[in-house]
């Protein structure tokens, strides 16, 4: 669970919202136009996460979440969302960022709608399927709860 966001962008209001939806022509679940509302993006603490089915690393570590009309352009969520079409599958939105360029996208419909998932992209496919996506959690609000401090048995202290 988030104990404080630092770096969030400016108070949005539902037009705000309204606007960006238009413009990438989705509209957003309901619980993350709430955390929207609330934090416009920003720099989690704690800031893991686990991630089912990735052997070699079970955890991911939130670098930002996107927000809107933030002055840096990559951590807008638009501006990712342009960015990363094509390369994903269409039903996801990425909604945040680790370290490595590796993104935290919620399923906006399909099987999976609702869903968080990670997108690896260092073994990305030709083609955007679901052979790098790996779940993390069956809602938003279930992905929020579960984010904590990285185990120590993974940092080594």
């Amino acid at each position: 669970m988030i104990h404080r966001m630092c770096e969030s962008g400016r108070q949005l209001s539902r037009d705000d919202i309204r606007r960006v939806e238009l413009r990438m022509g989705i509209q957003l679940p309901g619980e993350y136009t709430a955390f929207l509302l609330k934090y416009n993006g920003g720099r989690p603490t704690p800031n893991a996460y686990p991630i089912e089915g990735l052997r070699n690393n079970p955890f991911g570590v939130i670098q930002v979440f996107f927000g809107i009309d933030d002055p840096l352009e990559s951590s807008n969520l638009d501006w990712t969302y342009d960015v990363i079409s094509g390369r994903v599958p269409p039903n996801l939105l990425p909604i945040a960022c680790d370290d490595c360029g590796d993104l935290i996208c919620l399923s906006l419909f399909g099987e999976d709608a609702g869903f968080v998932l990670f997108w690896d992209q260092h073994t990305e496919p030709s083609t955007p399927s679901y052979a790098n996506v790996y779940k993390i959690a069956d809602s938003f609000a279930e992905f929020l709860n579960g984010i904590r401090e990285l185990p120590s048995r993974i940092t080594g202290e």
